[in-house]
């Protein structure tokens, strides 16, 4: 489902930066479906190693109604529950409320509580390759 590609021959700079070449290109996705990105030979090798890791990562990815209508076949979409608020996203929004020029909110609305973040997959160290 994924490629990476990468070009270790000296390219011209001008060609990359016109999109003629490419030193990485990394493939997503089944034929006709597929997403891609492209990297120039300054691009850090630590973004472009960051950004494969993300995309080998098996974890699931969130997806809004807009994206689930463009998922190729393969695609497993999963309905989720909203997650609960924590403790610090409730003392969060209460202290943005009291900083609020508005001052308290109208009787009977119920206040603004942000979902709480999910944390990412813990990345390993970028092995880095000789060239």
């Amino acid at each position: 489902m994924a490629q990476v590609h990468l070009r270790r021959k000296g390219l011209d700079h001008a060609a990359e930066i016109k999109g003629l070449r490419e030193r990485w290109l990394t493939l997503a996705g089944p034929p006709g479906h597929q997403w891609y990105a492209t990297a120039s030979s300054f691009t850090p090798p630590g973004l472009v190693a960051t950004m494969n890791t993300a995309l080998a990562n098996p974890a699931p990815v969130v997806r809004y109604a807009y994206d689930l209508r463009r998922l190729p076949p393969q695609a497993k979409a999963t309905p989720v529950n909203p997650l609960v608020p924590t403790p610090l996203d409730v003392r969060r929004a209460a202290a943005a409320k009291s900083r609020s020029p508005h001052g308290q909110s109208a009787a009977g609305t119920t206040p603004f509580i942000p979902a709480p973040r999910t944390p990412s997959a813990p990345q390993r160290p970028y092995q880095s390759h000789g060239r």
